[in-house]
């Protein structure tokens, strides 16, 4: 397909290089047919052949010319630099005439116009390839738009006609329609979201900032709701009967989408454990009005004390939730393994299964404690909790002799009160139940992915590449100043790990952490395997949780369709689909992720509204030029900003800490500090404090 394209374009006439021309002159009238000659062309721009010019016209790519690709860094003068994909190549200067109404951070295709100087590469913008900024929630007063948190030397203005739609110190929801001027924008209004001063506005301003799908329509719902809500009898057809098999779950005490239950039973000197994962792929087919849902979705979105599903309740919390003593359909990974840590034997099979328990984590680490009344209650499992214990000891230290690099961060745990309140933030506890989950899914993924990938089968995984060696070299140029200076040049998991262990329990332990932590790259999904760096796993994937990850439900297709329906066929749509599954989630985790974090900070700053004036304790987390923020015992940071220093202070970028100009005073990450909390921000989730 991508060749009769490239064809097209390199003989057809100029005024016949637009996409509607091609689709004409292809015939083409089903829209699968137009999409999929969007995806054609869209790819060919990605390989360099052709690229769209700002008519809309595609053309082709000469030798000559030099096209690259990267975001923009718009300055506030008017000009910006291209930071180019390719590391090697620098940055490319944009004057203010040649931005083609591209914006800040916006990936843009550039089209090299001066390269006599290597240094100093002057280009103009063909097209912006994505749009870093498209809807935006925000203010409204007297015709202008004011987002929280937004740039001050760009204006957004309503247009005229909608204007008379809304009043002052509305919060809406708008489209930017005309990027052409750099220092206004204008926008048309998409809704109405209410007033700045209703109840609960912050939420819901972060759930229309990060266009988070929090409804389903009523036909979504409706097709949920006719699903049976029983196990029909004709469906447990060629799946293994578990129902009389000692099977629990083990959640948190709220947890009501329940994706996994667990197993153990004993193999002369081997374990065998069984993890059992909800068949959500049987209810949601491919194509389907839900599957459409969730593809969009692509996660559920944990937002304080709410959720916001995947799929509609009728499954996530009703047919699809492996609920205690009702009939439920699994697919099941089993594995015997070895005192060592080695799985010898295992298999993937459709199951179905009757939960024994609705176990909790404070239940079954009370068990492990000792507590006699839990032990009691539940004594029939005690046994398999214990080899479940000792199984968990077992894969930890392989998984630490493999070099899998484990950042211990604090969690924070919110309380609400009976009436919804928020009533406190503490430390959320990973004792060794939640450890043991964590470990027996991390084996049921890996399984999974590595009996796809010795078959080289289409597939998505989890991967994780190599760190930024640029910033690990400065981690490593930084402990060397405290001190340690075995590390350089080493990047491998084993390097990471010993140095983590080196710095635990020292006053450099929160200082080392936090800047390994931003050198390391972020996890995505990808139909290319390329393992996964944190965890040292050359194949994983992420196969536990269908109910609230799309990646999950996709592997489970797989599954069935490779492992039960032994169907290996497959061609280069799949592949493409792939691709777009793998892109899609890995987009809508990141903004799931900034969405849960803002929240987070806002919920912290609603809580230290009521600790304004009250002094502090804490760690500096981290510093920079502006000055400092420091996190309190319970995870909530406030900023010090450098203004209210009583000493002149200046950065040191290379030590990275704050210096007195006046006297030998010195501040740096994992310095303990006392603090006084005197600003709250809540619609900003922002704390500041001062030095006491």
């Amino acid at each position: 397909m991508k060749k009769i394209i490239y064809n097209i374009i390199n003989k057809a006439p100029y005024k016949e290089r637009t996409l509607i021309s091609m689709a004409e002159n292809l015939h083409l009238t089903s829209k699968k047919d137009f999409q999929s000659l969007t995806k054609t062309l869209d790819q060919l721009v990605k390989d360099k052949k052709i690229y769209r010019d700002k008519s809309g016209h595609y053309n082709i790519m000469e030798e000559s010319e030099i096209i690259v690709t990267g975001r923009l860094d718009l300055k506030a003068q008017g000009y910006g630099f291209i930071i180019v994909e390719d590391k090697e190549m620098a940055d490319i200067y944009i004057s203010r005439n040649n931005l083609s109404g591209a914006m800040d951070n916006d990936l843009c295709l550039v089209k090299i116009t001066d390269y006599r100087n290597k240094d100093r590469l002057e280009g103009k913008i063909e097209k912006v390839l994505e749009r870093s900024l498209s809807v935006i929630v925000g203010e409204y007063y007297n015709g202008q738009i004011f987002p929280k948190d937004f740039r001050d030397d760009i204006a957004l203005k309503l247009v005229k006609e909608d204007q008379k739609k809304v009043e002052n110190h509305q919060l809406i929801k708008v489209k930017i329609t005309n990027y052409k001027h750099h220092y206004f924008k204008e926008c048309s209004l998409l809704e109405i979201i209410g007033n700045v001063d209703d109840e609960g506005i912050e939420i819901l301003e972060v759930i229309h900032k990060y266009n988070l799908i929090h409804k389903f329509t009523e036909e979504e719902e409706d097709f949920a709701k006719n699903l049976s809500q029983e196990v029909l009898p004709e469906e447990l057809i060629g799946r293994k009967d578990l129902r009389n098999e000692a099977i629990f779950t083990i959640d948190s005490e709220s947890t009501k989408d329940i994706d996994d239950a667990i197993s153990i039973r004993t193999k002369a000197n081997n374990y065998v454990l069984g993890v059992h994962i909800a068949d959500v792929s049987h209810y949601v087919e491919e194509d389907s009005i839900l599957d459409k849902a969730a593809f969009n979705r692509g996660t559920s979105v944990y937002m304080a004390d709410s959720v916001i599903p995947m799929l509609p309740k009728a499954l996530s919390n009703g047919i699809c939730s492996l609920n205690p003593k009702v009939d439920r359909l699994t697919i099941t990974c089993e594995m015997e393994i070895t005192p060592k840590g080695e799985v010898v034997k295992y298999s993937i099979y459709p199951s179905v299964i009757n939960s024994k328990y609705k176990m909790t984590y404070t239940n079954i680490n009370k068990m492990l404690d000792g507590d006699l009344d839990i032990i009691n209650e539940f004594k029939d499992i005690y046994q398999d909790v214990e080899s479940m214990r000792e199984l968990q000891n077992i894969l930890f230290e392989i998984r630490e002799k493999m070099g899998s690099v484990d950042f211990e961060t604090l969690e924070p745990k919110l309380l609400f009160d009976e009436h919804g309140k928020l009533d406190d933030i503490i430390i959320r506890e990973r004792q060794t139940a939640e450890r043991m989950i964590e470990e027996f899914m991390l084996v049921a993924n890996q399984v999974v992915a590595t009996h796809i990938f010795n078959q080289n089968l289409p597939f998505i995984y989890r991967i994780h590449e190599l760190p930024n060696a640029e910033k690990l070299e400065n981690v490593f140029e930084f402990v060397k100043r405290l001190g340690y200076d075995n590390y350089q040049g080493d990047y491998s998991q084993e390097n990471l790990q010993g140095l983590l262990k080196a710095v635990e329990n020292t006053t450099f332990e929160k200082v080392v952490t936090t800047l390994l932590l931003r050198s390391m790259a972020k996890a995505r999904y990808s139909r290319e395997n390329k393992g996964h760096y944190g965890l040292a796993f050359d194949n994983y994937t992420h196969f536990t949780s269908p109910i609230r990850r799309y990646p999950d439900l996709i592997v489970h297709r797989f599954l069935r369709k490779y492992v039960f329906l032994n169907d290996k066929q497959y061609n280069e749509d799949v592949l493409l689909k792939l691709d777009e599954i793998a892109k899609q989630a890995s987009d809508t985790e990141k903004q799931a992720m900034s969405a849960e974090r803002e929240v987070l900070d806002i919920k912290k700053a609603e809580y230290m509204e009521r600790h304004l004036g009250e002094e502090f304790q804490g760690v500096i987390s981290s510093v920079l030029k502006f000055g400092m923020f420091v996190e309190l015992p319970n995870t909530i940071e406030g900023l010090i900003h450098i203004s209210t220093f009583k000493d002149q202070m200046e950065y040191d970028e290379k030590n990275i800490c704050l210096k007195s100009t006046e006297r030998d005073l010195t501040y740096t990450i994992g310095q303990v500090v006392n603090v006084k909390v005197t600003k709250v921000n809540k619609l900003l989730g922002r704390i500041d404090f001062v030095l006491t």
